[in-house]
């Protein structure tokens, strides 16, 4: 004692004073104990490979098997000295020690892999795979806390033993041959004692193989390919959970990985499963009712009420369900996982602060309750002096009257209830939600489904127009599959959820349309439940979706269509508000390099395109995107699209004709695409240019060799088949090519040359109209600029427009609206019609190209954009400017309300105000219940005036530039 060290003493009495079974170890020592102590104590963090270097001379020469058994647990011991010195000194985080165990016991299992598979290789003989292959892999795969780095001093190790493959046989030895079943039965029951056999030295790590296929009736080790093929048939929700903490601990680690990487899509489904959250929430029921006392509900640390079960149920339930979706979700360890579903939007930071603090806490706390006995307990000791040591071991001092176990307390049952908060709200808070929005009278009229006359009465008076027919829709969704009895799943399921569905289908203000599309997608389901789970599991998603079956018929296909897609509606708030072209473009390569083969390839990139209108049609319907937005949303959806199909059709023409050496292709973007302003199921006006030397021509064979202007043309003719072929996806996008040199009667493609040649000597007015939009969307970008820089030449030239040049604009516009815009009584035309969308883009055409020629700025694609660049110069007055850019917003939203609800682009407005109130009321406009006798009018004819009113101004505006007579807007 005289020479110990000062500087040590303090870290020796901590260890004394907080474990009896490292200081009965120091004692056993005699006088070596000292410096063993000081010795230890100066180590920091080791690294498993520091370990099996320590190891080595009992792998290296000849040991008997007690010997080895008898080392491990002496190096386990010494280890155990430093690790538990260093966990009660300051500055030692709760991390760096779960860190420490599970590097130990990676390490004792990989020392106990290469013994044993010697020594049985001495009686068998090495096993080799068949065929001469090399050595028959073996790994041990870490679960539990093993496999998530997170070990405490009495863990028992998790794990499975799987090997590669089932065929061959050992290469004989002086006991005989072996099987790889036999082999590798033997082996895991060599390390199994190994490590948990308790000897006169202890043991080294208890050992738990129940988590392995088939738990306890399941064979000792399996075959990786017989365990993925039990995983994939027959796994369970909670082998899945299991699975998402899996490591390769020791053996062939790469073996290990390939497994892990082939179970992902049973861990981790594609397609969201809410069934996870309801399967986890009964077994921690089940833990709660079935293996703790009351009383220990409080005091387990690990099983208890807001212990670290819940804070792993919680974390894991987030995983499963979102890992399949959000790859960057997978992750072992209990706090990064944590760390990670806060950095991407799953849990609020707050509650993840909360969590993890409470994680540490409650780890630390059983370490300190572990390290006394190494006992295997996770409870809070009942006697009150334990309970004081335990405190202290923690580092609470008595402060201003209130005891160490005061402070303790305080501190635990402030950890616990926050972690029982976030868990009640995960996994309690959807089910109270949903009760809560079903309540008030919905219930009662949920239970008489089956009384039509009562429930016919009740519907007619909730506001649906057919009764009968919603009655039938309210039975489809309740009975599920017709001519077959509901089961109990869905009738229990429906208990809550129907009423809620009620409540939220009369609110939308569009019941019939709601209940039918809900009936329709719950027909095309089928008898899963798993809708109704998810439904009752996300009141937020079940009002996002009866919105969107009441406001959109359009988005309401889509998901009639991919029923799968629902994913994106759970996934709303966590969707990018906006993405730019070539986030998109990177999205789809990334998704199409997962694609068999050319069909599955066009499928991929409709489904993308399909999910992407979604996520811009939700952001769309809950107005977090103005429609200046939306449609550059979606004319870079529409850019990265013609960029993977044009790689896609260049990809299959390199297979049939060979690579142009030299040669460049791009495509111009003309009208709404080219100004960035296409909507939902827009027609693609292109033009396709290419620019190769004289002597280019495709590697085919002589008699397939092609010139550069038909290797082109074949080229533009597979591109336009991928764009718009039907498969079983539908089609991706319609094509136009009629703005091309010569319109319908030129070649599919131009070169540069030509293009160039054709403006400067034979392009009608109408086109330097069109080449105003000509805009680069996909192929090579520098050939796509010159096309840009020629077109900007022959639409801006010299002399701007004369008398005639207006006069023929105005000839146009007015014969489009003559031939094309077939308004009568009944209907208008919001873009052809008078005072429509064509007028303001005449107008603002007519100026830029009048001034554009000396003025580049108002040389603009867009349409509100050339507005503002006019207004900027004084072209136009600021009150002109307000008239044209409000009205031309105004009709733009008319028309892409019209596109979401109805799914069509028909340009055509009803005169009939009752048919439009769903799209007046999504606008805005707000009118009385009783319209007629108020003497107010309903939100459909306020839309109308609205509308009537502002097309005359427009008109009005428009015949100011180009009434006879006034022609000074071709002074230039």
């Amino acid at each position: 004692w005289k020479k110990f060290p000062s500087a040590h003493l303090e870290a020796l009495i901590q260890l004394l004073g907080g474990s009896a079974y490292l200081g009965d170890y120091l004692v056993q020592q005699g006088r070596a104990w000292g410096e063993l102590f000081i010795k230890q104590i100066k180590v920091g963090e080791k690294t498993a490979s520091r370990h099996l270097t320590e190891l080595a001379p009992l792998l290296k020469q000849p040991t008997s098997s007690e010997d080895f058994v008898r080392a491990l647990r002496r190096h386990k011991r010494r280890e155990y000295l430093r690790i538990g010195a260093r966990d009660l000194m300051p500055g030692v985080s709760v991390e760096e020690t779960m860190r420490e165990i599970t590097t130990l016991a990676d390490a004792m299992l990989e020392a106990a892999y290469r013994f044993c598979r010697r020594e049985l290789e001495k009686d068998y003989g090495a096993l080799k795979l068949p065929h001469g292959g090399g050595e028959n892999r073996f790994v041990i795969l870490g679960m539990g806390k093993l496999g998530g780095e997170e070990l405490n001093f009495s863990s028992d190790i998790d794990l499975i033993y799987l090997y590669e493959e089932e065929e061959g046989e050992s290469e004989g030895g002086g006991k005989g041959r072996k099987t790889p079943r036999e082999f590798f039965t033997g082996l895991a029951e060599r390390i199994t004692r190994a490590m948990g056999e308790v000897t006169e030295e202890g043991f080294v790590f208890r050992t738990d193989l129940r988590l392995r296929p088939m738990g306890r009736s399941g064979p000792l080790v399996q075959s990786t390919a017989s365990a993925l093929l039990y995983y994939e048939s027959w796994g369970q929700c909670w082998e899945r959970s299991a699975l998402i903490k899996a490591r390769p601990a020791a053996g062939e680690q790469d073996l290990g990985a390939r497994f892990l990487k082939e179970i992902e899509p049973f861990i981790y489904r594609r397609y969201l499963d809410f069934t996870t959250v309801e399967e986890l929430r009964h077994m921690k029921l089940r833990i709660e009712h079935e293996l703790l006392a009351p009383r220990q509900q409080e005091r387990n640390l690990k099983l208890g009420r807001g212990g670290i079960r819940e804070i792993e149920f919680f974390t894991q339930a987030l995983q499963l369900v979102n890992g399949g979706y959000e790859p960057r979700l997978r992750e072992r360890s209990t706090l990064p996982a944590l760390n990670l579903l806060a950095r991407h939007g799953y849990v609020p930071a707050r509650e993840t602060l909360s969590l993890s603090a409470a994680y540490r806490f409650l780890r630390d706390v059983e370490h300190k309750i572990q390290m006394v006995q190494e006992a295997h307990t996770h409870s809070i000791p009942d006697k009150e002096e334990e309970e004081l040591a335990l405190a202290r071991r923690l580092g609470y001092s008595r402060q201003k009257g209130a005891s160490e176990r005061k402070l303790f307390w305080r501190d635990y049952l402030k950890h616990t209830a926050s972690v029982r908060r976030a868990f009640d709200r995960l996994f309690y808070g959807a089910q109270k939600e949903i009760a809560s929005e079903g309540s008030g009278g919905w219930q009662q009229i949920w239970d008489v489904l089956d009384e039509e006359e009562i429930i016919l009465e009740n519907l007619a008076r909730l506001g649906f127009s057919d009764p009968q027919r919603a009655h039938h829709n309210l039975l489809a969704v309740r009975n599920g599959e017709p001519f077959a009895p509901p089961s109990p799943r869905r009738l229990k399921a429906l208990r809550t959820l129907g009423p809620a569905l009620m409540a939220e289908i009369v609110k939308s203000g569009s019941a019939d349309q709601a209940l039918f599309n809900l009936a329709e997608f719950n027909h095309r389901l089928g008898a899963r439940t798993g809708l109704l789970t998810l439904l009752a599991e996300n009141p937020k998603t079940m009002r996002l979706l009866i919105s969107l079956f009441a406001s959109s018929q359009f988005l309401t296909d889509l998901f009639l269509k991919r029923p799968e897609l629902l994913d994106s509606l759970i996934r709303f708030d966590l969707t990018r508000l906006r993405k730019t072209r070539d986030e998109q473009l990177k999205e789809m390569l990334t998704a199409l390099a997962d694609a068999a083969d050319l069909e599955a390839r066009l499928n991929t990139l409709r489904r993308y395109r399909a999910e992407e209108f979604i996520r811009i049609g939700l952001h769309d319907l809950g107005a977090t995107l103005e429609i200046e937005d939306v449609v550059e949303q979606l004319s870079n959806l529409a850019d990265a699209c013609l960029e993977c199909a044009l790689r896609l059709a260049a990809k299959e023409m390199e297979k049939s004709s060979g690579k142009l050496q030299g040669a460049r292709f791009a495509i111009l973007g003309m009208g709404k695409l080219g100004g960035k302003e296409i909507d939902y199921n827009s027609d693609l006006d292109l033009i396709f240019i290419y620019d190769a030397p004289d002597e280019a021509q495709g590697e085919g064979g002589p008699s397939q060799r092609l010139s550069t202007h038909e290797y082109y043309i074949k080229l533009g003719q597979r591109l336009i088949t991928f764009l718009s072929a039907p498969t079983e996806e539908g089609i991706l996008y319609k094509i136009d090519m009629r703005l091309r040199p010569s319109g319908k009667f030129g070649p599919l493609v131009s070169s540069l040359e030509a293009f160039r040649d054709y403006h400067r000597s034979s392009s009608l007015l109408w086109e330097r109209q069109a080449l105003i939009k000509g805009r680069w969307v996909a192929g090579d970008r520098g050939l796509g600029a010159e096309a840009e820089r020629i077109a900007g030449a022959f639409a801006y030239r010299s002399q701007g427009l004369t008398h005639e040049d207006i006069a023929e604009i105005h000839h146009l516009r007015m014969r489009m609206e003559r031939e094309l815009a077939h308004e009568d009584l009944s209907r208008f035309n919001l873009k052809k019609g008078l005072g429509g969308m064509v007028d303001i883009e005449f107008l603002a055409q007519m100026l830029q190209l009048s001034y554009g020629f000396r003025t580049p700025k108002l040389r603009q694609r867009g349409t509100l954009a050339a507005l503002s660049a006019l207004r900027e110069h004084k072209i136009l007055k600021q009150s002109e400017y307000r008239l044209l850019s409000q009205g031309y917003l105004f009709l733009r939203r008319l028309d892409h309300r019209l596109r979401l609800e109805r799914g069509l682009s028909l340009d055509v407005l009803e005169r009939e105000a009752d048919k439009l109130e769903g799209i007046a009321r999504a606008m805005g406009y707000k009118a009385s219940r009783k319209p007629r006798r108020s003497g107010r009018k309903g939100a459909g004819e306020l839309l109308l005036e609205d509308y009537e009113l502002r097309r005359e101004r427009i008109r009005g505006c428009y015949e100011r530039f180009f009434a006879p007579g006034d022609r000074s807007a071709a002074q230039g």
